[in-house]
């Protein structure tokens, strides 16, 4: 008899155990509930401009618009939590007794937000290598008559922390034939802005161009100057910022400049389309005005298309141009322009 009844406590303290850690690992999930009485319970994986990515715990992540939703229960992580009124938040959502409000409970203090005035929420990582993100992307063209290949590439490391964005892009285009490899086109910008506001933040850049179209074999580009986010919608993300730059060229004749002294105004645009089929679309535009050589105007440009394939993979068309009134080689060309597509990875 006390060995029956030991193993039956056993048997029931095991049992009582198991039930109570199903019920917290229930408790810390992240619940959404539907206008029409259902609920899901799993992950939220982010909110991109009125769309919410959730990861179930019985199917694959699935994509809700935040319109059909009463309420949403995000309590399993810290937030960042960016509304369309450009208000930053750094905490959890829980649900409101009004229909299709939550409240988000941050550094002790509550507010209450519309659901579709979420633009953007995702888990705030608080280990330094998770804060990393970025994509790669590959491409390539042949033409057997001239045996001539060209490639591009394109890559780009982000780093997100609660005041701070850091990035490094970088992109190159190059040609192969039996007897040459060239680099024709390379960029790679090192940025860092610091946000002393929702909007206004501080740019600090760093930049190596090389073009030969453009006579020109390097340029290194620092830069400091002001910047604001000033459109934040449902779909359209849009930033401006200028300043001065100094330049140091030296061109394919092997001609080095002095430093040189530009302003620059750059401005970008973002569209998002997050419902199939998921595009994204950038534009971005850069304009400088030589101090040093007074009246010399450069341009350069880009546009381009990202089309989610399936999963991570993506398929981008782009355009860039490039435009220099006085190029670093005298009579040279002062215009450059191309097209190229790439598959890309986002990791």
């Amino acid at each position: 008899m006390g060995y029956r009844h030991c193993t039956g406590k056993l048997l029931w303290l095991a049992m009582t155990a198991l039930v109570w850690s199903v019920m917290a690992e229930a408790q810390t999930k992240d619940t959404l509930f539907f206008n029409n009485g259902s609920r899901l319970i799993g992950e939220i994986i982010n909110i991109r401009l009125g769309v919410l990515t959730f990861d179930t715990d019985d199917a694959n992540e699935v994509t809700v618009k935040l319109k059909n939703l009463r309420a949403i229960s995000a309590t399993s992580k810290i937030y960042r939590i960016e509304t369309i009124q450009n208000k930053v938040y750094f905490g959890q959502l829980k649900p409101h007794n009004l229909k299709s409000f939550a409240q988000i409970i941050f550094s002790g203090d509550t507010a209450v937000v519309h659901l579709e005035e979420i633009s953007v929420l995702y888990a705030y990582k608080s280990k330094f290598q998770q804060r990393f993100s970025g994509t790669v992307g590959l491409g390539a063209s042949y033409t057997r008559s001239s045996d001539f290949g060209r490639f591009n590439f394109d890559g780009k490391l982000a780093y997100q922390a609660k005041k701070e964005e850091l990035t490094l892009s970088a992109s190159g285009i190059y040609s192969l034939t039996d007897s040459n490899f060239s680099r024709d086109r390379e960029d790679v910008t090192l940025k860092n802005n610091y946000y002393f506001s929702t909007t206004w933040f501080l740019t600090a850049l760093l930049v190596y161009q090389r073009n030969l179209e453009l006579g020109l074999e390097r340029r290194f580009q620092e830069g400091l100057g002001p910047g604001n986010k000033f459109l934040t919608s449902k779909h359209v993300y849009a930033w401006a910022r200028g300043g001065i730059v100094l330049n140091q060229e030296r061109s394919t004749e092997g001609v080095s400049s002095s430093t040189l002294v530009e302003l620059f105004a750059q401005l970008e645009f973002n569209f998002f389309r997050f419902t199939a089929p998921e595009i994204s679309l950038n534009f971005l535009q850069s304009f400088y005005y030589g101090l040093t050589e007074a009246g010399r105007i450069r341009n350069d440009g880009s546009f381009s298309l990202s089309w989610k394939i399936v999963g991570d993979l993506k398929l981008n068309i782009g355009l860039y141009h490039s435009y220099d009134s006085r190029p670093p080689v005298e009579g040279g060309k002062n215009i450059d322009y191309g097209f190229n597509m790439s598959v890309s990875y986002e990791f």
